[in-house]
Parts: structure tokens; sequence; C-alpha cells
């Protein structure tokens, strides 16, 4: 069977691309994912995600290159390998990024990305009945809520913040982020709300066919049109499925240039190393690579009813949570991965907010081998400052002609100074933040990095050592007007026909937040475009 459009990848942005390219029952859509559907109680349960993230049935478990400036380690960077993507498994904050953010886009070439031109897009694939309708949708197929359930000490945090200097603000959403805020999650009803919901309420129309378990190995070309995919099933049978008129690249920001480059698409020196027929000399594919970082703060509270962590991290307690979540759809399962988020600058020296806060009720460690989460037993919290645009960027690079074997991921973490103080600056501004009346009745105690790290350099020592990914790979297809530009302002690969990408690779520069909600925004703006030119 032919197609006319074939959409590799249904995660965050491929989704809602696919189920809209589907209204009209005009063309036969065709999804590909290499993952299974997104089904089971931990896929559908908020906090469930601790359980399925470290999981190489559901995640693709990339290990970054390690670097002299991370402190020599190597990371897992941690990805959604089901139907619905990394949103079938990340912490569910709905974040859109700074109103300017999009303008800086538009005024460096990318027409049609400012900020009122993509709000439309944003209102259209959201269901926030809280919301106001002048920046909220009501209407569509995913679920945002305000974050409830919340814990005492998150409820202080917000009023120990306004005390430190940080103002309240009620929406982050509308443009100007700036404050401290309750978050907006993708939750509703108590239910994870995956882009997957997208696809399935879509799934009933004849014209949207969904493979899942099927992985795209390589685009094949007529000259220098895109006219088909050959995919490889979990049996390892392949064949080539035609498209008749455009194949959108929705694999994300390590999946996308890994395909492109195994496709012909990338450093022409590169590929002909390993022997890939250069189908277009794009050495920018793989490049601009950038990625959101953690510094964390530990405390240890003095109120077991103040953290998350006796819930936690015993496995009875756990199990009571899970079931009340079955049957109630209510208790801490429901929860997101933070209650509490905001927005600062780092010094006065910048004009908006270059630090994300973020606030989670529970004190825990990650495996820097799979991911895995565990959760400490004793009561505590954890303040975090998030370098929400690194100056500092990094590479996907294939180093064989073997599609089944993943990229290098090098993305440089901390190799910028400038990344290193403005987080040394967060962690100082958190500090003062716990420091304030409406926290001391929990008698927080800094286990880490520790009350005795205080120095610039001990900060910058600590920081290099111990920061962590915050799961936002970004900008490695970057759009643009200029020569080196991967795809245009209309998301069209530059040096080939029909083929598009539309996933958080097609930054230019990465949001000031998290990246789910823009990976919604990029999928519906795609089918704009596409479907302009059909």
């Amino acid at each position: 069977m032919n197609f006319d459009y074939i959409v590799v990848g249904g995660g965050n942005s491929g989704s809602p691309l696919a189920a809209r390219l589907s209204e009209s029952g005009k063309y036969q859509i065709l999804v590909l994912e290499a993952g299974k559907r997104d089904k089971g109680l931990f896929l559908k349960m908020p906090m469930g995600f601790s359980f399925v993230l470290h999981n190489p049935d559901w995640a693709w478990l990339d290990k970054t290159v390690p670097t002299s400036f991370f402190g020599n380690r190597s990371i897992v960077l941690n990805q959604g390998k089901a139907l619905g993507g990394s949103s079938s498994m990340n912490g569910m904050l709905y974040v859109r990024g700074h109103k300017e953010d999009y303008n800086e886009w538009a005024a460096a070439g990318c027409t049609g990305w400012s900020w009122e031109e993509v709000l439309p897009c944003y209102k259209r694939v959201q269901h926030f009945e809280e919301g106001d309708p002048e920046f909220h949708g009501k209407s569509g197929p995913t679920g945002v809520s305000l974050a409830n359930n919340i814990s005492s000490s998150s409820i202080d945090f917000i009023q120990a913040a306004q005390q430190g200097g940080l103002p309240l603000n009620d929406d982050y959403n509308d443009g100007d982020h700036e404050g401290i805020s309750k978050c907006q999650v993708s939750i509703y009803k108590g239910v994870r709300q995956s882009a997957s919901l997208a696809l399935t309420k879509a799934e009933s129309r004849p014209n949207l066919t969904i493979r899942t378990n099927t992985a795209a190995r390589r685009i094949v070309f007529d000259g220098k049109k895109a006219v088909g995919v050959e995919v490889e099933n979990a049996q390892g049978q392949k064949e080539i499925i035609n498209c008749n008129k455009e194949i959108i690249l929705s694999s994300g920001s390590l999946g996308t240039p890994h395909l492109l480059q195994h496709s012909g698409i990338g450093d022409g020196e590169l590929l002909r190393s390993l022997g890939i027929e250069v189908v277009a000399n794009s050495p920018d594919v793989g490049t601009n690579l950038q990625d959101q970082l953690f510094a964390h703060l530990k405390f240890n509270v003095n109120n077991p009813r103040a953290s998350i962590n006796a819930k936690m991290s015993n496995k009875l307690r756990m199990a009571g949570e899970v079931v009340r979540w079955l049957i109630f759809k209510t208790g801490v399962m429901t929860s997101a991965t933070s209650d509490v988020i905001g927005f600062m600058r780092s010094s006065d020296a910048v004009s908006r907010p270059d630090i994300q806060l973020a606030m989670k009720p529970y004190s825990f460690s990650i495996s820097p081998d799979d991911g895995a989460v565990t959760i400490y037993k004793e009561p505590g919290i954890t303040v975090s400052a998030i370098l929400v645009q690194p100056h500092s960027t990094g590479t996907v690079r294939i180093d064989s002609p073997d599609p089944h074997k993943r990229p290098d991921i090098n993305i440089n973490y901390l190799s910028d100074e400038r990344d290193v103080q403005t987080l040394i600056n967060g962690v100082e501004r958190l500090r003062n933040i716990m420091k304030q009346p409406a926290m001391a009745q929990h008698g927080p105690v800094e286990f880490e990095p520790g009350a005795d790290v205080v120095s610039e350099k001990d900060l910058e020592a600590h920081i290099r050592s111990h920061a962590e990914t915050i799961y936002h790979p970004a900008c490695s297809c970057r759009m643009g007007t200029d020569d080196k530009a991967v795809t245009d302002p209309q998301l069209r690969v530059n040096g080939v026909e029909a083929l598009r990408i539309a996933d958080l690779s097609i930054m230019p520069k990465i949001i000031r937040g998290n990246t789910a909600a823009p990976a919604l925004m990029i999928g519906e703006k795609a089918a704009d475009l596409v479907l302009a030119d059909a």
C-alpha cells in the first residue's frame, strides 16, 4: 500500500502531526513507531514513570560521551521508546517558555514562528479547563491541569520564594514566565496525558495507519526526492514503504539526525568515510545539540508529612498508593515530578529569566548506568536550579554504517564557562530562598552539596561532577535561512525534496523551559505547513 504522508516517530510531535493530517480524510497517513503501544499501568499512572524510565523495553538508554568539563562522566540520556515518545514517561510539567524565545527565532529569519504565530498551535492541542482562554485551549486532545495534592513543604516553598524576592506568577504559560508558581501539568483526572492521545482519538479514521515495533532504517530517494522508508520490524524483517507526497521525520533530536545520516544527509566527509552514499552534503546535521541541566540541592526535613519519601521508598506503602490510584485516581501517584516551578534571573545583567527552579517534595538519586531513580528513606525535599539556555553545544554523530548502532552523543555539557557561572548563581539564589522564614518550620538541613560547599571554586567542582540532565535534547537539525541550516522555516530539509522534520531538533535555540509542550506545538505547526503545500 502506498501512503501520501509517512510520519517517522509517534512521539510528542509526530502524534499531533499525524492526527491533524488525517482530519480531512483526503490523504492516507502512516505513522511508524519503533517502540510499542503505550499501554500498561505505569505508563498511565503519573508517578509510575520511575518504574519505566530505565527500562530498555520503554526507553532509549543512550549514554553521552564523557568529557573533562563534566567530571569525565558518561550519563544516560533516557528518551521514550513507545507511542507518545517521552511524553509517556516524562515529568509531565507543561511549560511553553518565554515569548521572546520565539520572537528571537522569527527575528533571525524563521518567519511564522513568533509567539503570536505559535500560540494558536499551543491552544489547539490543549484541553486546560482552568486556563485563561486568551492563552489556553479548551478542546484539544491533551489534558492539562494545575498541580493538586501538593505537599505542605511545597506550599511553604512558594511563600519562601516570594519572601526571597520572586513574584507570584498565576500563569507562567502566558508568554512571560518570571516568578514562582504551582506547576501546570500534563495530567487530567489523575491520569498521564501522553501525546499519543491525539493519535488514539484519531485512529478510528480509515485513512490513518499506525505501525508500532517498526523501526525506520533509512529514507529511500529517487535522485533528490524522498520516495519511501526502509523499515525493520521486531523480527528483523525489512521492507520499503512507498510515499506519494512527503515524509516527515519526528524521531527526536537524537533519532532524527541518526536517521538522516544513515540516509545520506549529513557531513559528506563523514558519510563517505563510512561507505554511505551522499545524497545531500549538510554538515550541520547533528550539530548545535543542546540540553538543559539540573543542579540539585537536597535537604532533610524534620516532618515526614512534608515529604513523600516515606510513601515512595516503602514497598508496602507504595503498593497501597498504587491501589488507591487504581480505584480512585487520587493520592501521591497522581503527582508530577515537581509541585512548584519558577523562573528567575541569575543576575541583574540578564534581561529575562535564565534559571528555572523546580521543587520536589522528595529526595532521590539517579543511577548513571541506566537512569534508575531511587527515593531516599529519610524525609527530604529537593530544589533544583535548571540551566534553561546553555551556551554549550554538542553533536550527534554516527560512527558506523550499521543503522542498528546508536550514534555517539557528545553534548559538551558545561564546556562554556558561562553555563557554570549561571548555575552557581542559581544555586546561591535557591539557598537564599531556603533560608526564608516560610521554610524554617521544616528544619531543612542541606546534605547535597552540603553547607560546607560555599566558595565558587567548590560549587563549580560540585556542579561539574554532579549536575544531571533534565532529558531535553534539542536543536540538532536547526531550522534557519542561512546556508548551513538543516531545514528552512517551513521545516523542509535543505538539499532534498519531499522531506521535512517536525520535532525538537528543528529549534534554532532551546526555549527557556521544559520541552514537551513545545514538541506538541511543533507537531501542530508542522501540520499547518504540510497541508499548506498539499
